[in-house]
């Protein structure tokens, strides 16, 4: 690891879909920097600060100073997410008003570093293309259905609201839990940040910075 650069204790994995999703939100940054190259007003810079958000949220789950903001829990129309923990993202035009959700998985199920598998990351409100939506379909949970091997979890109710020093306990819980879960294992198709192409280190610019040499996830990297 290069001198100065943080550790990585996690590994973050990408879901085939939030993939999709990343790529969407990097042509969407591209498409607006080339419309409106010299405005920086926060209506016209609202798909490069979101996606320059959403790379420096997915570098902070690997270095671990973020948690995710709170956990999901299960929810009528949005499906049993009790494992599922929400980070909240903004464009810079108001309240964060998009969502990136992940399992905490155990890393002898992820090839030996404690690992956040990306489900979604997409509008908190868009109908059926909302980002809770998008988790549950991935997942293939049904929408009003309680899975009984999610109790271990505790209740069905957990909300965003509360302070951080009320919210981190229950990730922290929601962490140990999972990591002790033989069942909590990444999907299919889902690969480490570092292999997608994206980068996982955003500039003040809105860019991806791709790393010098190749990082290995199986030492945290």
């Amino acid at each position: 690891m290069a001198e100065n650069e943080p550790e990585r204790p996690f590994q973050v994995l990408l879901s085939e879909g939030a993939v999709q999703d990343l790529t969407r939100m990097r042509d969407a940054a591209a498409a607006e920097a080339q419309q409106y190259p010299d405005d920086k007003s926060p209506a016209h810079n609202a798909n490069r600060t979101l996606y320059k958000n959403v790379l420096r949220e997915l570098q902070d789950l690997e270095t671990g100073s973020s948690k995710g903001h709170h956990v999901l829990g299960a929810h009528r129309r949005l499906g049993d997410g009790r494992d599922i923990v929400v980070s909240e993202i903004g464009d810079g035009t108001g309240k964060p008003n998009h969502r990136l959700t992940f399992r905490e998985i155990p890393g002898r199920n992820a090839g030996g570093t404690d690992a956040r598998d990306v489900i979604a990351i997409g509008p908190r409100h868009a109908g059926e293309n909302n980002a809770y939506q998008q988790t549950a379909m991935r997942l293939g949970r049904s929408a009003d259905q309680q899975l009984p091997q999610l109790d271990r979890f505790g209740e069905a109710q957990v909300g965003s609201g509360g302070k951080a020093h009320q919210r981190n306990p229950v990730l922290d819980a929601n962490r140990a839990i999972a990591h002790a879960f033989d069942g909590q294992t990444p999907l299919s198709g889902s690969r480490p940040l570092s292999g997608t192409g994206f980068g996982s280190r955003a500039s003040s610019g809105g860019t991806t910075r791709q790393a010098s040499r190749p990082l290995n996830p199986q030492r945290g990297e």
